[in-house]
């Protein structure tokens, strides 16, 4: 059989999903993507096991339907080396051999029998549907995973929650001295429920939003969710237990309001970052009406910065200091020209809030403040 693909669509298609594949499997056909022809439309599937990723594109011309699996990395690392041209695809389906003709020249491979590959099987039996625009999901999955944990003893908390209420959605992840949270409004929605989603799939699911556009369809299962996009679906298992009660620890309200430029304080960070003792990472925050001064030290090296930046201040004269480049990883993942920094004292929880909120979506930073010593 044959059939034609122009080679860019192929690549960026192939480069979508096939990040999804680890590295060392238990079966040797999970090294491949499975190839599904039915008409003019190419549907491809990769998956790790656990998570599945599928894709389709339109072919330019084809002969005859097939099913046939190919190594992911021997197809991919051939493919990218081609400029964009039409791939003219020969299969013989006796033996399954794979001749693709490009411009100067052919790659010839064997592929596999696509019967062999796993199929996954969904219970949709129950299940909560909701619809999320693809850039504002792409946008909390990024905040949710700079805030996410790294901990084998708390899984639960490796993880982006989408915590489900009657009409909005909030996508929050924190690993305990910080938090990010997005709240989305979900009209017609009216189901309310937790669904935990572990940071592997989260981080899949936002490289494959980084070009998409319109609406993502969301299906959370009791073990397991499907999200849809215009060019990608991703079918992945949920983590079991119970997400932590994050809203207890979110301030209602704050005395002390810092209102700043983003990027004027994110340039300062970069700056005096550099002379922060590694191992703690530590900026002192000393603020009055008028000027916020960022200053940090290594006492181990001698040497130290310090850095005033101009801000509206409602409150009185402080000293907090935060985890720099978590402050830092926060304020790069808001989209805001200016931001609010609330606090209560130097003891407690800082919130960062974009000055104004986009409409329909509301943003909040959590960070605990670091002890320092006078």
């Amino acid at each position: 059989m044959r059939f034609v693909v122009p080679s860019a669509l192929l690549a960026t298609h192939l480069n979508g999903i096939g990040r999804v594949i680890a590295q060392k499997n238990n079966m040797p056909i999970r090294d491949c993507f499975k190839f599904d022809i039915s008409g003019l439309q190419m549907h491809i599937t990769a998956s790790d096991n656990d998570t599945t990723l599928h894709t389709s594109l339109e072919l330019v011309e084809c002969d005859q339907d097939i099913s046939f699996a190919i190594n992911a990395k021997t197809l991919q690392d051939a493919i990218k080396e081609i400029p964009e041209q039409p791939l003219e695809v020969f299969i013989n389906t006796e033996n399954l051999e794979v001749t693709i003709v490009y411009q100067n020249g052919q790659y010839r491979l064997m592929a596999q029998d696509a019967t062999e590959y796993p199929v996954l099987v969904v219970d949709d039996s129950e299940y909560v549907d909701l619809q999320i625009e693809a850039n504002q999901l792409y946008a909390a999955l990024g905040r949710g995973l700079v805030a996410a944990a790294n901990d084998v003893l708390r899984p639960q908390l490796n993880a982006v929650c989408f915590d489900l209420r009657e009409e909005a959605v909030s996508i929050v992840a924190s690993n305990g001295s910080h938090l990010a949270l997005t709240k989305l409004p979900t009209p017609g929605v009216s189901q309310t429920g937790c669904f935990i989603l572990n940071t592997r799939p989260a981080g899949l699911l936002r490289s494959l939003l980084a070009k998409e556009s319109g609406v993502v369809q969301v299906r959370f299962r009791p073990r397991g969710a499907t999200f849809n996009s215009a060019n990608y679906s991703m079918t992945c298992p949920l983590v079991e237990g119970h997400y932590p009660n994050y809203r207890a620890i979110i301030p209602t309200s704050a005395p002390n309001v810092i209102t700043v430029n983003r990027l004027a304080i994110i340039s300062a960070l970069r700056r005096v970052l550099v002379f922060s003792t590694p191992a703690t990472v530590v900026v002192r925050l000393c603020v009055e009406q008028g000027s916020l001064k960022l200053t940090t030290q290594d006492m181990d090296y001698n040497k130290s910065a310090e850095e005033s930046v101009l801000c509206d201040y409602q409150g009185m004269p402080m000293r907090i200091a935060f985890k720099g480049n978590t402050l830092l990883e926060l304020l790069q993942n808001i989209e805001s020209e200016e931001v609010k920094i609330q606090t209560i004292d130097n003891s407690r929880a800082g919130t960062i809030v974009p000055e104004e909120q986009k409409e329909d979506e509301q943003v909040l930073m959590l960070i605990m403040p670091s002890v320092f010593n006078d």
